[in-house]
């Protein structure tokens, strides 16, 4: 039996890469594939480019709205959305031919409601995992689910929980009513996926490699967000309230355990989001930003809570100067840092 793919893409103002994107599916030899296009009030042509493609293929259909971001444009894809099955698709990315046809196989008469692959960034395999095969029941739990939400120690393993890596069962999507958080500028890829495998029964895992990951502006990555730890904080609350109520005790004291390693993980980043980012205010304010991040109530439990692994001389430094809460040497440190590195970029 063949299974319907819903494959929903949010566009906007990708005019430059998105039809190797869209030729990337047009090249699929799947018939059951439903394409759902959004224009997020795109700007540029990417509007008609969905237009023409959806006049060539029959499988691909278009919606225009006004722009209101990327989850609420995967929000309309999915209320759109009739299939068995869901991808996501970036509009800048493309995948290999043959990909719902091979993946297609994996899902026959395993009752699967996740299925994870992966994907290639650069010629590089993303994320490799020690996963492989099925995993259900108290198995799920410990080994997929759990992980999935942290480390229980600060510095390990850590899963990607990006949507396009994964098929998800709509009718575990439309049973839960799980949508993507249109608060979340941040981590709303990981909620959603999150909180799909924690109402999931059964997920499987494979090595199969079909998707590639582009990254044509590594400037993004480094560009500076004022308001990182505040996104990151709702986040954590959202993904706490998600097991809190679906799980059982055990697992969430579980759970909480590892919360707190993924609060300091994503305080160190947001503390280095002021530092070693293209941050344009001043001394004072990077010190008052970090101080308010190190000093929040949820790091300072978690700082008492959380065992770290072996790292770096400067991962060390950074974790002794949040453990004693302080702020100002933490930014001296870094300003250090950053003017060594700008004197010595390569040592």
């Amino acid at each position: 039996m063949k299974t319907v793919f819903s494959v929903i893409i949010p566009v906007y103002n990708m005019e430059q890469h998105l039809e190797r994107c869209l030729d990337s599916i047009v090249a699929q030899d799947y018939t059951e594939l439903e394409v759902i296009l959004i224009n997020d009030g795109s700007t540029d042509s990417s509007g008609e480019i969905c237009d023409r493609y959806a006049q060539n293929d029959s499988r691909f259909q278009v919606i225009h709205q006004n722009n209101g971001g990327v989850s609420s444009a995967r929000n309309s894809g999915l209320d759109k959305a009739t299939g068995d099955y869901i991808s996501f698709i970036d509009p800048d990315d493309w995948i290999e031919s043959g990909m719902y046809e091979t993946l297609n196989k994996y899902l026959q008469n395993k009752d699967i409601d996740i299925l994870r692959f992966n994907a290639y960034r650069q010629g590089e395999i993303v994320n490799q995992l020690p996963f492989k095969g099925e995993y259900s029941a108290e198995k799920l739990e410990k080994e997929v689910m759990l992980p999935l939400i942290g480390s229980p120690t600060f510095g390990g393993m850590f899963i990607l929980g990006v949507l396009w890596l994964h098929l998800y069962r709509r009718e575990i999507i439309e049973k839960y009513h799980i949508r993507f958080n249109t608060d979340l500028r941040r981590c709303e890829d990981r909620l959603f996926t999150l909180t799909t495998v924690l109402h999931s029964r059964k997920m499987f895992f494979t090595d199969y490699t079909p998707y590639h990951y582009e990254v044509y502006d590594d400037s993004l990555s480094n560009k500076y967000d004022s308001l990182r730890w505040e996104q990151e904080l709702i986040y954590l609350d959202e993904l706490k309230k998600e097991y809190s109520e679906c799980k059982p005790t055990e697992f969430i004291e579980d759970a909480n355990q590892r919360i707190y390693s993924e609060y300091l993980l994503r305080a160190i980043t947001s503390v280095n989001n002021e530092f070693f980012s293209k941050n344009n205010s001043n001394f004072r304010k990077k010190y008052l930003n970090t101080r308010k991040i190190i000093s929040n109530h949820f790091v300072r439990e978690s700082i008492k809570k959380t065992k770290k692994e072996k790292s770096s001389i400067k991962g060390t430094i950074t974790w002794a100067l949040i453990q004693y809460n302080l702020p100002l040497l933490l930014s001296i440190f870094n300003t250090i840092i950053v003017y060594k590195n700008k004197i010595l970029p390569n040592g």
